[in-house]
């Protein structure tokens, strides 16, 4: 497709001019030093003596178990944390979890007797209805209940 001028978007020859040399200096030099450096490295290992290739196979060594080191180290430091966290809690909870039970042993035994109170009306008239119902039978049926057997 052929655009023409018309179509063409104008871009500013400034800001494409900074455009182009952030790219050099952010992107393309930095890709090429890295490269040229891989390079080296390859080549000098390519070119080393048994007893070279046994010290950069042992500086391999290193860089690949140092970061399981690291994340291992961590690990043992939070676990230590964890461990004197939990001794601290073991100090404190037992007397905080005792005066807690004593708390609730109390508050039960203020609401069993609140209970009471509030249930002691109810059971002096279920008492009460009851003794009248057992005096009524006994004066009624005074004969029947004592019977001599003779």
């Amino acid at each position: 497709m052929n655009q023409t001028d018309s179509t063409q978007v104008q871009r500013n020859p400034i800001t494409k001019q900074k455009h182009r040399s952030e790219v050099l200096w952010q992107i393309t030099l930095p890709l090429v030093v890295g490269i040229v450096i891989l390079l080296t490295l390859a080549v000098m290992a390519g070119l080393a003596t048994s007893t070279q290739a046994s010290q950069w196979a042992d500086i391999s060594m290193i860089w690949l178990i140092a970061p399981t080191y690291l994340v291992g180290l961590i690990t043992l430091v939070v676990l230590a944390g964890l461990i004197y966290a939990i001794i601290r809690l073991i100090l404190v909870l037992p007397p905080a979890a005792y005066r807690l039970h004593k708390s609730i042993i109390l508050f039960a035994t203020r609401i069993n007797a609140a209970q009471n109170k509030i249930a002691e009306p109810f059971l002096r008239v279920q008492v009460f209805t009851a003794s009248l119902r057992a005096l009524r039978r006994n004066l009624s049926g005074s004969g029947d209940t004592h019977s001599d057997g003779a």
